[in-house]
């Protein structure tokens, strides 16, 4: 079979390229060979049984998701039993998805099935719900019949999955994952949020009423739970009560609560479900105990064999910390020499957050207005800009909410504008035109729900033992602050890959592209040779601000001067750092190494009176 699955890959490619009116280059030969590799492999894995991911971690552009569908018109020609699912992200995906490999395998092969492609929903429901009505549509009970099924990750983790996950009355022998799908699902609620929903839904359904008495009665436990918690730890367990039975909520007619569209209700009755299981706790705001929220957390994905996980940043996302069923597949490098990443300082008052501001308009207006000068500071008439910001500042109309293409983007004195917040983007190419890229601010999570990350990942319950490691005020944990850094450092990526770096020429080298970002420098500097390496990264810190000293203020110049040579007179009078006193504990820092490294820069002691020490640049080492 190999040799005829090699054939009917290649073939497929090269069917593939003619539809694009496009060549294979060397770069596509070695995404096509990662791709043949993971599908061989697991195709093996469903063979014998074996539930694990296959990765493929190249990145956005790179083209693997076109090799994907390539091998899955390979394998369903040369195995007479081969079939394929391919889940996606979005609605919207699962159509372009659709009309790729219906074009590429044939109508008679392909089917997909998402609300907006339900054969039972009329035409004009379809069109007010998505804004578009698919050329095709079917059945769900349909999908069955076919070798090649694409769906989203939202019905992959639902109730009706089999209807996809079967073909002719067996499993199907691949999965393919188009970007990480949530893992975990997280239910952040307080009581009173059980008490609004119990309340609008007596209101709503006064015929049956069962559904009301188990919210007062969680609502009660939860409340007893939390006046009665002896402790000021930061997570608690919660234990149940001998008078109270949870097991409604794993019921048929919860389901249909949890399945709700309306989030609050769907969070309050699936936190009774992960109740239920030993998959929830107490988390108090902060330190010192003030308030309560109750966390519950619960696998989302099915894993099944012969899946192959295709995710740009499965090798810094932080989750091979926890797991051991992720096998990387070998990916060719991506050059990032034409991307130059500038760290731009944020113009947030001392003391607040960029989610304080939003909730302050005296203070969320002067933020938009600087966000504004910021792009027009920084790119220019006639270029195409991608700006990504906090959902609350489109929300309240801070920044203009309804320029989200570059076919509708905000003129912007001749610049070409769209703004999108961060949670939102991934796996679209939209934007690809775009030479600017700004990022203001980071998508960040509270500790809670990283907490409920890591403990869902694991499959593990909420006991005193398993919260004990996460108790410290900081992510100090090895794996809560892989979580966190992997969260920070995957947004980073995907986000910034939807501009013109994910257009990757024939070499392997990113398109040209500038990347300002507000992020942690120390964190850019720490992972940025892993996130984009070749990458030329710059500073726009204020110089004032650089007077504040320290590792920042060294840092900072290192990262944002011109000069061939500074000398410890000028780093003093620019920095106000004392080369004198502190010179060994400032060359010793393991940021202060990498800046060096990275901008070319060396230290000459100075010999003599009158003949101070000196960074000296040597252009040739910068990396």
């Amino acid at each position: 079979m190999l040799k005829k699955l090699e054939d009917a890959y290649e073939a497929a490619i090269q069917e593939q390229a003619r539809l694009r009116n496009r060549k294979v280059t060397n770069f596509d030969r070695e995404i096509s060979v990662s791709i043949f590799t993971a599908g061989l492999l697991a195709y093996e894995d469903s063979e014998l049984g074996v539930a694990q991911y296959r990765v493929v971690s190249a990145p956005t552009g790179s083209g693997k998701s076109s090799y994907a569908q390539a091998f899955a018109k390979a394998l369903i020609q040369a195995h007479p039993e081969g079939s394929v699912l391919f889940l996606v992200e979005t609605i919207q995906q699962a159509e372009d998805t659709y009309r790729d490999m219906s074009a590429l395998i044939g109508r008679a092969n392909v089917a997909v099935w998402t609300s907006a492609h339900d054969r039972r929903s009329s035409p004009d429901t379809i069109r007010h719900q998505h804004g578009f009505v698919p050329e095709r549509r079917f059945s769900v009970d349909d999908l069955a019949k076919y070798p090649v099924v694409i769906a989203t990750h939202r019905f992959y983790m639902g109730s009706r999955a089999s209807k996809a996950t079967e073909y002719r009355g067996k499993p199907r022998k691949l999965t393919f994952v188009d970007e990480k799908p949530a893992d975990v699902s997280i239910f952040d609620i307080d009581t009173g949020l059980i008490k609004t929903v119990r309340d609008r839904l007596a209101e709503k359904h006064t015929s049956n009423l069962k559904h009301v008495a188990q919210l007062t009665m969680l609502h009660d436990h939860l409340e007893a739970v939390w006046q009665t918690a002896s402790g000021k730890a930061s997570f608690d367990e919660i234990l149940e009560a001998g008078n109270i039975d949870l097991t409604w909520f794993n019921s048929e007619q919860a389901n249909d609560y949890i399945a709700s569209s309306d989030d609050q209700v769907q969070s309050v009755f699936a936190f009774g479900r992960a109740l239920a299981k030993g998959f929830a706790f107490l988390s108090r705001y902060d330190e010192y105990g003030k308030g309560a929220r109750f966390v519950g957390y619960e696998m989302n994905m099915p894993l099944r064999p012969g899946t192959v996980l295709l995710d740009a940043t499965a090798d810094i996302d932080g989750i091979s910390l926890l797991v051991s069923n992720r096998k990387p597949v070998r990916v060719p490098p991506v050059d990032f020499s034409n991307l130059t990443i500038i760290h731009i300082e944020p113009d947030v008052p001392k003391g607040y957050t960029i989610s304080k501001i939003i909730k302050e308009a005296k203070r969320a207006r002067p933020y938009a207005e600087w966000i504004m000068g910021t792009i027009r500071q920084n790119s220019s008439s006639g270029e195409n800009v991608l700006a990504v910001v906090h959902k609350g500042m489109l929300d309240h109309e801070y920044l203009p909410n309804d320029h989200r293409a570059f076919s509708d983007p905000l003129d912007l004195e001749g610049r070409n504008v769209c703004f999108i917040h961060w949670g939102s983007g991934i796996g679209s190419n939209r934007w690809k035109s775009a030479t600017a890229v700004f990022l203001f601010g980071e998508f960040h999570v509270p500790k809670r729900a990283m907490v409920g990350t890591a403990l869902g990942l694991k499959e593990e319950q909420a006991t005193s033992a398993t919260l004990a490691l996460f108790q410290t005020p900081n992510p100090r944990n090895r794996e809560l602050k892989g979580i966190r850094e992997g969260h920070l450092l995957r947004w980073l990526k995907q986000i910034a890959m939807r501009g013109n770096a994910r257009n990757i020429d024939a070499n392997g080298v990113c398109g040209e592209q500038r990347l300002y970002v507000t992020a942690e420098f120390d964190r850019l500097i720490e992972h940025k040779d892993r996130v984009f390496p070749r990458a030329k990264l710059l500073s726009q810190r204020k110089p004032e601000t650089r007077k504040d000293g320290g590792v920042k203020g060294l840092l900072s110049l290192l990262y944002s001067t011109d000069a061939l040579e500074i000398t410890t007179v000028e780093l003093a009078s620019l920095t106000r750092i004392s080369f004198q006193k502190n010179k060994s504990r400032y060359l010793s820092n393991p940021l202060i190494k990498k800046a060096m490294k990275d901008t070319g820069f060396t230290f000459v002691a100075g010999k003599g009176r009158g003949n101070p020490g000196r960074f000296v640049r040597n252009t040739s080492l910068a990396a």
